[in-house]
């Protein structure tokens, strides 16, 4: 074979690569117009797809747009087809639906540990990612950005993501840990000293983010707000293992509203009306026994604290406390000081 003829098929090789290559760019991008520009209210035809095609400087004719979207629906793209004189397309099953998209994105906005500003950014990469443009524009128009609290630790994704790759790897973590004075001004725990935990789990509880720990010292479980966390890093050592006679699933049941008290088995007496907040407290599976025609009795295994006995104020005569007697003492003692103190 001559110099020539091998360079003529050198150039028939790189032409047909070529090729190849603009029909595979030329598919990705009618995916790419599909994903943003249809949906059931706003299907597109092959004119709609060739018009896109071309103001992104890229031709190519009708038959070539039929055979991509065959060739996509046979990879698994649902795309659904409005048959008519001219077809119309658009994308079916997307990975998130619009109403669990808004679950989501509502999910965002209420959780407290998030800033104001991740949470625009973390919407926004949801929706542009989920949703067409049309769908995405509708989502931000419905999206109110309530006045409630957000924490203003921008650094909080990093800690998170420093946490679940400590756990992962059972490694100690370290961190400083602050509170707020009445200036509002920050004040760090320790002296602005580090603590070194054994890392268990995170809890998303009543719109904020904690971690449970493990402390060997006292053989038992403690719990950070992650909002509260600064210079979050993982070290060298391994993390202690939590004892297998200790019941993890047991403590965050019994954690009311992440206030830890003494874990008591309560009966209290409740009239009917109230059903659906003890359902929505304790789910479910409590056991619920008639009393009377008003009141049914309910008894719960629950850690006493300040925020229980708030919980059981918010309702007045309409729970009461049968037993056991040390937490309605407990309870008329925390009545009676804050009535002397409003005295």
């Amino acid at each position: 074979m001559d110099t020539k003829e091998t360079s003529l098929e050198k150039e028939a090789d790189i032409a047909l690569e070529s090729k190849a290559g603009k029909n595979q760019l030329k598919l990705l991008k009618v995916w790419d117009i599909l994903l943003k520009y249809s949906d059931d209210a706003n299907p597109l035809t092959v004119k709609d797809i060739m018009n896109r095609l071309n103001a992104e400087g890229i031709s190519t004719e009708r038959k070539s747009i039929y055979q991509y979207i065959k060739l996509l629906e046979s990879t698994g793209v649902d795309i659904i087809t409005n048959r008519a004189k001219q077809n119309q397309y658009f994308i079916g099953t997307r990975q998130f639906e619009l109403p669990e998209l808004k679950l989501l994105v509502d999910a965002v906005l209420a959780a407290k540990f998030i800033t104001a500003k991740k949470s625009q950014d973390l919407i926004g990469k949801l929706v542009t990612a989920s949703v067409s443009l049309y769908e995405a524009q509708k989502l931000q128009q419905q999206v109110l950005i309530t006045r409630r609290p957000k924490t203003d630790n921008e650094k909080i994704y990093f800690s998170v993501n420093t946490i679940h790759q400590a756990i992962s790897e059972k490694r100690q973590i370290k961190f400083k840990y602050f509170d707020y004075n009445i200036n509002k001004d920050k004040v760090q725990r320790k002296s602005g000293g580090y603590y070194t935990v054994n890392p268990v789990c995170l809890i998303w509880d009543d719109d904020k983010y904690y971690l449970v720990t493990y402390t060997e010292k006292y053989s038992d479980f403690t719990s950070y707000r992650i909002d509260k966390m600064e210079q979050v890093e993982t070290t060298d050592f391994k993390a202690v293992p939590v004892p297998k006679t200790l019941d993890l699933d047991a403590h965050i049941k019994g954690i009311f509203n992440m206030y830890s008290g003494e874990t008591v088995t309560v009966t209290l007496k409740v009239q009917n009306n109230l059903i659906g907040a003890i359902i929505d407290q304790y789910g479910k599976q409590t056991e619920v026994i008639p009393c009377d025609d008003k009141h049914f009795s309910v008894r719960l295994s629950v850690q006493t604290s300040p925020t229980f006995y708030g919980w059981l104020f918010t309702f007045s005569d309409q729970i009461k406390i049968l037993s056991p007697q040390s937490v309605i003492d407990e309870y008329k003692a925390r009545l009676k000081l804050n009535i002397d103190h409003h005295a």
